[in-house]
């Protein structure tokens, strides 16, 4: 769980490990909404906060600015959330949109923060070892039940070297030949045998650009719109792992998916941010 602020002045809304690491979020933001507030003259810098009657004037620009963040996130401390849960925003029923390389330390933190509060994780991946590891090696504790998707083998032979030996864990290995029908269809035949009455599902689908490049828009688009109302029946958090760099129609297809989305992310430094 992590801390989480919503501006009063617009849209933005953050999330970050706790509030010692929202200080930072919270102070740029809203030195953004005043730029006017810091002045340099005199070989001084100055600042004038425009919630209150406190005004600084240093000699050090950096020290200045810094100390006015930290002014600047005391008028809003108050406002901080603790223990939220980015699927909060939806009450776990719905599409998360994550803007981010798929094996990039933010995507590995946000399925870390989905999966890690999950009863049933599903995750549809390029790289089975990878995920799994990822999972044994940041989570306190495995989900009740997790299966893992791919069209590529796992290689490791016993659960025990990963701190699993009750049999939670299922590979479905499926065939590269396989349309984005089929794959759903999978999918949810995977909720049907695996779910159970007051679970929280997490479903991860990480071949998001794979999909898209290997079929038209159509296509691409039907899969998570079906997707969705698969997740919508059973209650649960799609997250669909969005790489725009990696195939020039990432974009495309996500912009007649904007009904779809109940929700865009984009990790950064180790927060969480949603996209406007």
């Amino acid at each position: 769980m992590m801390a989480r602020w919503k501006c009063g002045h617009c849209a933005f809304l953050a999330w970050a490990d706790d509030r010692d690491a929202m200080r930072e979020v919270t102070g740029s933001h809203l030195l953004a909404h005043a730029p006017d507030a810091v002045t340099r003259s005199d070989f001084r810098t100055n600042w004038d906060c425009p919630y209150c009657a406190t005004a600084k004037t240093a000699y050090d620009a950096d020290g200045a600015v810094d100390e006015f963040k930290t002014h600047l996130h005391e008028h809003v401390a108050d406002r901080i959330v603790d223990g939220a849960h980015v699927a909060d925003r939806f009450d776990w029923n719905g599409t998360v949109r994550i803007d981010a390389p798929v094996d990039s330390d933010g995507a590995d933190a946000l399925r870390a923060h989905f999966h890690g509060h999950a009863d049933l994780v599903i995750a549809v991946t390029p790289d089975p070892e990878r995920f799994v590891r990822l999972l044994d090696d940041r989570l306190d504790a495995w989900p009740r039940r997790t299966v893992v998707v791919s069209t590529e083998e796992y290689p490791f032979d016993d659960e025990d070297e990963i701190g699993v030996d009750d049999g939670s864990i299922e590979m479905v290995e499926i065939d590269p030949r396989l349309g984005p029908d089929e794959l759903g269809e999978t999918i949810s035949r995977i909720i049907d045998v695996n779910h159970a009455a007051g679970d929280v599902l997490s479903l991860e689908v990480s071949v998001f650009h794979e999909i898209v490049s290997s079929f038209d828009v159509r296509t691409a688009c039907a899969f998570v719109r079906m997707l969705s109302a698969r997740i919508g029946d059973s209650g649960g958090a799609l997250q669909l792992y969005v790489d725009g760099d990696a195939d020039p129609n990432v974009s495309t297809v996500m912009n007649f998916l904007d009904d779809e989305v109940d929700l865009g992310i984009t990790p950064a430094d180790g927060r969480f941010i949603r996209r406007s």
